[in-house]
């Protein structure tokens, strides 16, 4: 029998078992060619007696897909770190491989012995022979050119701490060699920004580059050195294509990463380009098999050969040539279903563009109201200053004329100091000039982010109150009903986001909804619905940096079910927002607020807290 010795799985000049298939997902390069030819060279001197045999060639094993046995790990939950893709990513690799035959094992956010005890149980049904794959999402590093996979909960503060804190990725490929079994798949996605390379003295980000049995299949997402991202939408870059590719039938796992390559390269615009290398000795399909035997029908041929010309495009008018040609051909639902893709993406994206001029146009109005109110309230100051220094001229001429001696008293009296002018106020007691500063306080890393203000600068015809500049407006009780800010961010709120109760009484609760138009300084836009309960907790005293306060305590608690327009992407948020509010303010003192995904993980964990204030009516408020 012919024996072969692949590049990159020698292991001290001995010979693998046959047909250990194991995709590494790892954050590396391939060795340059000189060096893989030299690894050649060097294999075949270990076995010399072999390079003059007269052999034949022998069929190579059909890698068996009956039985498929799978452990999938997810961890995102680190204190140093935290990740918000790899248990969604795990969760959908999970499955998409149940799709395909495999009976899973799923862990998501466990520590090290955790780690361990499914790594054992995995071992044991891996015994019971078929194809295994372990699959691993979340952070990892490489210690002098081993890779360590970072369980939760982890303290690293050096770098030899690594080996007793992590577990060692060989220990998952020696877990498959030990099982004996036909064909084995590790993936091995932990290739995200690395809070734990400080601990080391290299600092080297990604994962250094492994040896495999023959047999094997070695995929890297990115290049060495770089680092994936973590992704803003429900998946990372790779893994959403990876999920597509996975579920083409009939396809080799070769064909299925040239895909996902290909896709991701393009997506990324060349930044990430996965890579692989490949020693497989055997076929292996993560659905359907081999075609059939029979003799390739031209027909069918010329349709595939089409469709594959035109499957990935963004072009209606492309897939229509293929309807055009084959309209109840093998791929026809598939077009069809494309199409509607392309015509959705379409709509969403002129509904975008008009609400973002639609959005211009609100700003550019209230900018000329705001102009028209400020050239207004200009010149009833500048009225007011004339009459105010018209008075005080009067009261100096008429004391001139009292003081001289033997002057005739006039019989008019001294005008009294002219009285504070009347403030503009509203129904609820809002006043112009009204203003409340704050500090915002990451609670994760417990000091102040940032600081902001708001600052009432006038009413609209409808009662609305007009904050700083315009930028932000409330309705006539207080309740925001749009943030707009230079740097492209924006929030509108259908109707006005109520955070105070229409009763101030202890136990009070009632339901509010709304609706939500966002927009980040990146670009990408979405959509929300909001419903709860808006709850009046207690009356407490309460501590800020602007003093101490009787405050009422309110909550409003609910879900929010949102569509990420940019990426289509839907979500389901849980919030809380527990607020201080102090009826003399107009105003809450502090607020605590709390953002999870469906899943429980907190997402945002901040607290708002007032540092000054200047209220009419309210100036001696605080206690000191």
């Amino acid at each position: 029998m012919r024996k072969k010795t692949i590049f990159g799985n020698r292991s001290g000049g001995r010979i693998y078992k046959p047909i250990a298939l194991a995709v590494i997902l790892l954050c590396s390069m391939p060795l340059p060619s000189g060096l893989a030819q030299a690894a050649v060279g060097a294999a075949q001197t270990a076995v010399p007696d072999e390079r003059n045999l007269q052999v034949k060639s022998v069929a190579q094993p059909a890698i068996d897909n009956t039985q498929r046995f799978a452990l999938v790990i997810g961890n995102g939950a680190y204190k140093e770190g935290p990740l918000a893709n790899p248990v969604n990513d795990a969760h959908a690799i999970a499955l998409a491989l149940k799709e395909s035959g495999f009976t899973v094992i799923s862990r998501e956010n466990i520590d090290q012995r955790g780690m361990l005890a499914a790594l054992r149980e995995f071992g044991d049904k891996l015994r019971a022979g078929g194809t295994g794959l372990f699959y691993y999402a979340g952070h990892g590093m490489q210690i002098k050119g081993r890779n360590y996979l970072i369980p939760v909960g982890a303290s690293i503060d050096r770098e030899d701490e690594v080996a007793y804190s992590a577990v060692d990725a060989q220990a998952v490929l020696d877990k498959m060699e030990a099982a004996g079994n036909v064909a084995n798949i590790m993936i091995l996605d932990a290739c995200r920004n690395n809070p734990f390379t400080r601990s080391t003295r290299s600092g080297q980000a990604g994962l250094a580059q492994m040896d495999a049995p023959v047999g094997t299949l070695v995929a890297y997402a990115t290049s060495p050195g770089a680092v994936a991202s973590d992704g803003s939408g429900a998946n990372g870059l790779y893994t959403q294509h990876l999920l597509t590719a996975i579920r083409q039938p009939g396809s080799k796992v070769e064909d299925v990463f040239k895909r996902v390559r290909a896709n991701v390269r393009r997506d990324s615009q060349g930044k990430q380009v996965p890579w692989e290398s490949t020693s497989l000795e055997g076929d292996f399909y993560f659905r359907g098999g081999p075609a059939s035997a029979a003799p390739a029908d031209p027909a069918q041929e010329a349709e595939a050969a089409l469709w594959n010309a035109v499957k990935d495009s963004k072009l209606p008018l492309e897939l229509r040539v293929y309807l055009s040609r084959y309209p109840i051909g093998k791929f026809a639902s598939t077009a069809l279903a494309r199409l509607d893709q392309l015509q959705l993406a379409a709509t969403e994206q002129a509904n975008a563009e008009a609400s973002r001029k639609a959005a211009a146009e609100r700003v550019a109005t209230e900018a000329r109201k705001k102009e028209a109110a400020d050239r207004a309230l200009a010149e009833a100051n500048e009225q007011a200053a004339l009459q105010l220094a018209i008075d005080k001229r009067t009261a100096e001429l008429l004391a001139s004329v009292a003081s001289k001696p033997g002057a005739a008293q006039p019989d008019a009296k001294v005008p009294a100091k002219p009285a504070r002018p009347t403030a503009v106020s509203n129904k609820a007691g809002f006043t112009v000039g009204d203003r409340w500063r704050y500090q915002m306080v990451d609670k994760w890393k417990k000091e102040v982010v940032s600081n902001w203000s708001r600052q009432v600068n006038g009413f609209n015809s409808d009662g609305s109150i007009k904050l700083n500049d315009g930028a932000v407006e409330w309705n006539g009780d207080g309740a925001t009903k749009s943030i707009h800010s230079a740097s492209g961010v924006l929030r509108e709120f259908s109707p006005a986001e109520k955070w105070l109760p229409s009763t101030l009484q202890l136990g009070f609760s009632e339901p509010v909804t709304h609706k939500v138009v966002w927009r980040n300084a990146d670009g990408t836009n979405g959509t929300e619905e909001r419903e709860g309960t808006l709850k009046v907790l207690a009356k407490e005293r309460v501590k800020v940096p602007a003093g101490e306060f009787e405050a009422w305590k309110i909550e409003i608690s609910g879900y929010a079910n949102g569509t990420n327009l940019s990426t289509h992407a839907p979500y389901v948020s849980k919030f809380i927002n527990t607020v201080w509010y102090v009826p003399a303010l107009k105003n809450y003192v502090a607020n605590d607020l709390e953002w999870r995904d469906q899943r429980g993980k907190l997402n945002y964990f901040e607290r708002h807290e007032l540092t000054s204030f200047s209220v009419r009516g309210a100036e001696n408020l605080a206690q000191r």
